[in-house]
């Protein structure tokens, strides 16, 4: 490529900031879409589409989700430390390997499409969340906020659709789901996302956070891992309780308005948080979530499902992008370090919990919706934990604050 043609690729997302934003956007939308899809799949499709048990399936898609979440630290300390933006260009396609699992029945093959998944996934979070925040200058927070809920949503929408599909069709034709990806590699091509420069601070400035990182990262825990027992499991538990109707479609409905609550809450409670505190609305999110979990596991009929899921979502499911405030801000560590250990380690460990769950599952018949029960409801002491963790957190902030201010000038 001659060198002013290259001088006008790298400068082409500058030149027009808001353009290479929204495909940003749209890029981690439909990243998440495809994670998304796998959500309301493992019973009964892939049990019977692989011939498997239901923990041999947990351990697969939980495996899957778990190496997306421990590439993002990892590649924190093995990709460039200025960035490697080339990789915007082709992690939508690897994604996308999720939609073609349809296309064989064998095991192998399908775990090789999904470690391919993984890296795409997992590589392109760290990277398109700093090209964001360095392309939304003054509104870097905006900028973020946007971003996260157009993951919500993506992820959500990918298991309403996907949840529908299969019971309509099964995996036939799942892999027209790969068509997207290719208009998105197109986009950033065209963008120059893919040789952006200077979307990474290599000297950050010192943190007026007085909040340390552990705290931060045990809250993160918390949500995450309530999250991932809500996400991966509604869906086998309406599928047992109500195994004559389809319940696949009314799990993936149900995970589908929990993100669409979790993203409106992403962009609202973050404009709160600006005022009050993170991790305050943290506290408030968390207690709040209580009821709605113990509704939502204890539905009679599938109609009401998604209606305590807007609930999930409106709380502790809109609750980790104050996390990632927080984590933005905390004492320790590296920036991309913490970004990459509060999302990939908090979301890891989530999945580790999904994988033994299974396993647990394989010790009752496949009918029996009890253990799915025991499983969900360990979020309630989960999130107890986690609240107080948030409310002696934002005391600390608080103190530490009028501390500060007393102490000036």
């Amino acid at each position: 490529m001659p060198a002013n043609d290259l001088s006008d690729a790298q400068n082409r997302a500058r030149r027009h900031p808001l353009a290479a934003l929204l495909i940003l956007v749209a890029l981690h939308f439909m990243i998440d879409f495809y994670g998304g899809i796998l959500i309301p799949l493992p019973q009964p499709t892939l049990t019977s589409h692989l011939n498997a048990r239901i923990g041999t399936i947990a351990l697969l898609i939980g495996g899957w989700a778990l190496l997306v979440n421990l590439i993002q630290p990892v590649s924190g300390w093995l990709l460039p430390r200025r960035g490697l933006p080339i990789l915007l260009l082709w992690a939508p396609l690897a994604a996308a390997f999720t939609s073609l699992i349809g296309l064989t029945q064998s095991f192998p093959v399908v775990t090789i499409m999904l470690l391919i998944a993984a890296l795409g996934v997992g590589i392109l979070h760290p990277e398109s969340a700093l090209a964001v925040q360095s392309l939304g200058g003054r509104h870097a927070g905006a900028a973020v906020g946007l971003f996260m809920a157009a993951g919500y949503l993506g992820f959500a929408s990918g298991s309403m659709m996907a949840g529908l599909w299969v019971e309509m069709r099964g995996l036939h034709l799942f892999w027209l789901l790969f068509a997207p990806a290719l208009l998105l590699m197109v986009a950033v091509a065209w963008s120059g996302l893919h040789r952006l420069e200077g979307h990474i601070t290599l000297k950050e400035a010192p943190s007026e956070q007085p909040v340390g990182f552990p705290a931060v990262f045990g809250i993160g825990i918390g949500v995450a891992v309530t999250m991932c027992l809500l996400v991966r499991f509604i869906t086998i538990l309406l599928v047992r309780r109500f195994p004559d109707a389809p319940a696949q479609g009314w799990g993936g409905t149900t995970v589908f308005a929990t993100g669409i609550t979790g993203a409106v809450g992403a962009l609202g409670w973050g404009c709160l948080a600006d005022r009050i505190g993170a991790a305050r609305i943290l506290t408030w999110l968390t207690i709040a979530a209580l009821p709605m979990i113990w509704q939502l596991t204890r539905v009679t009929e599938l109609a009401w499902a998604p209606a305590w899921g807007l609930g999930v979502g409106i709380t502790v499911g809109s609750a980790f992008p104050m996390v990632v405030v927080l984590a933005r801000q905390a004492r320790g560590c590296s920036q991309r370090l913490r970004m990459g250990l509060v999302i990939g380690g908090s979301w890891g460990l989530g999945e580790t919990m999904f994988i033994l769950g299974g396993y647990y599952l394989d010790r009752f018949p496949a009918d029996d919706p009890q253990p799915v029960l025991h499983i969900l409801r360990l979020s309630l002491p989960l999130l107890v934990i986690t609240a107080l963790l948030a409310w002696r957190t934002a005391r600390q902030d608080h103190q530490n604050t009028k501390q500060s201010l007393q102490n000036d000038p």
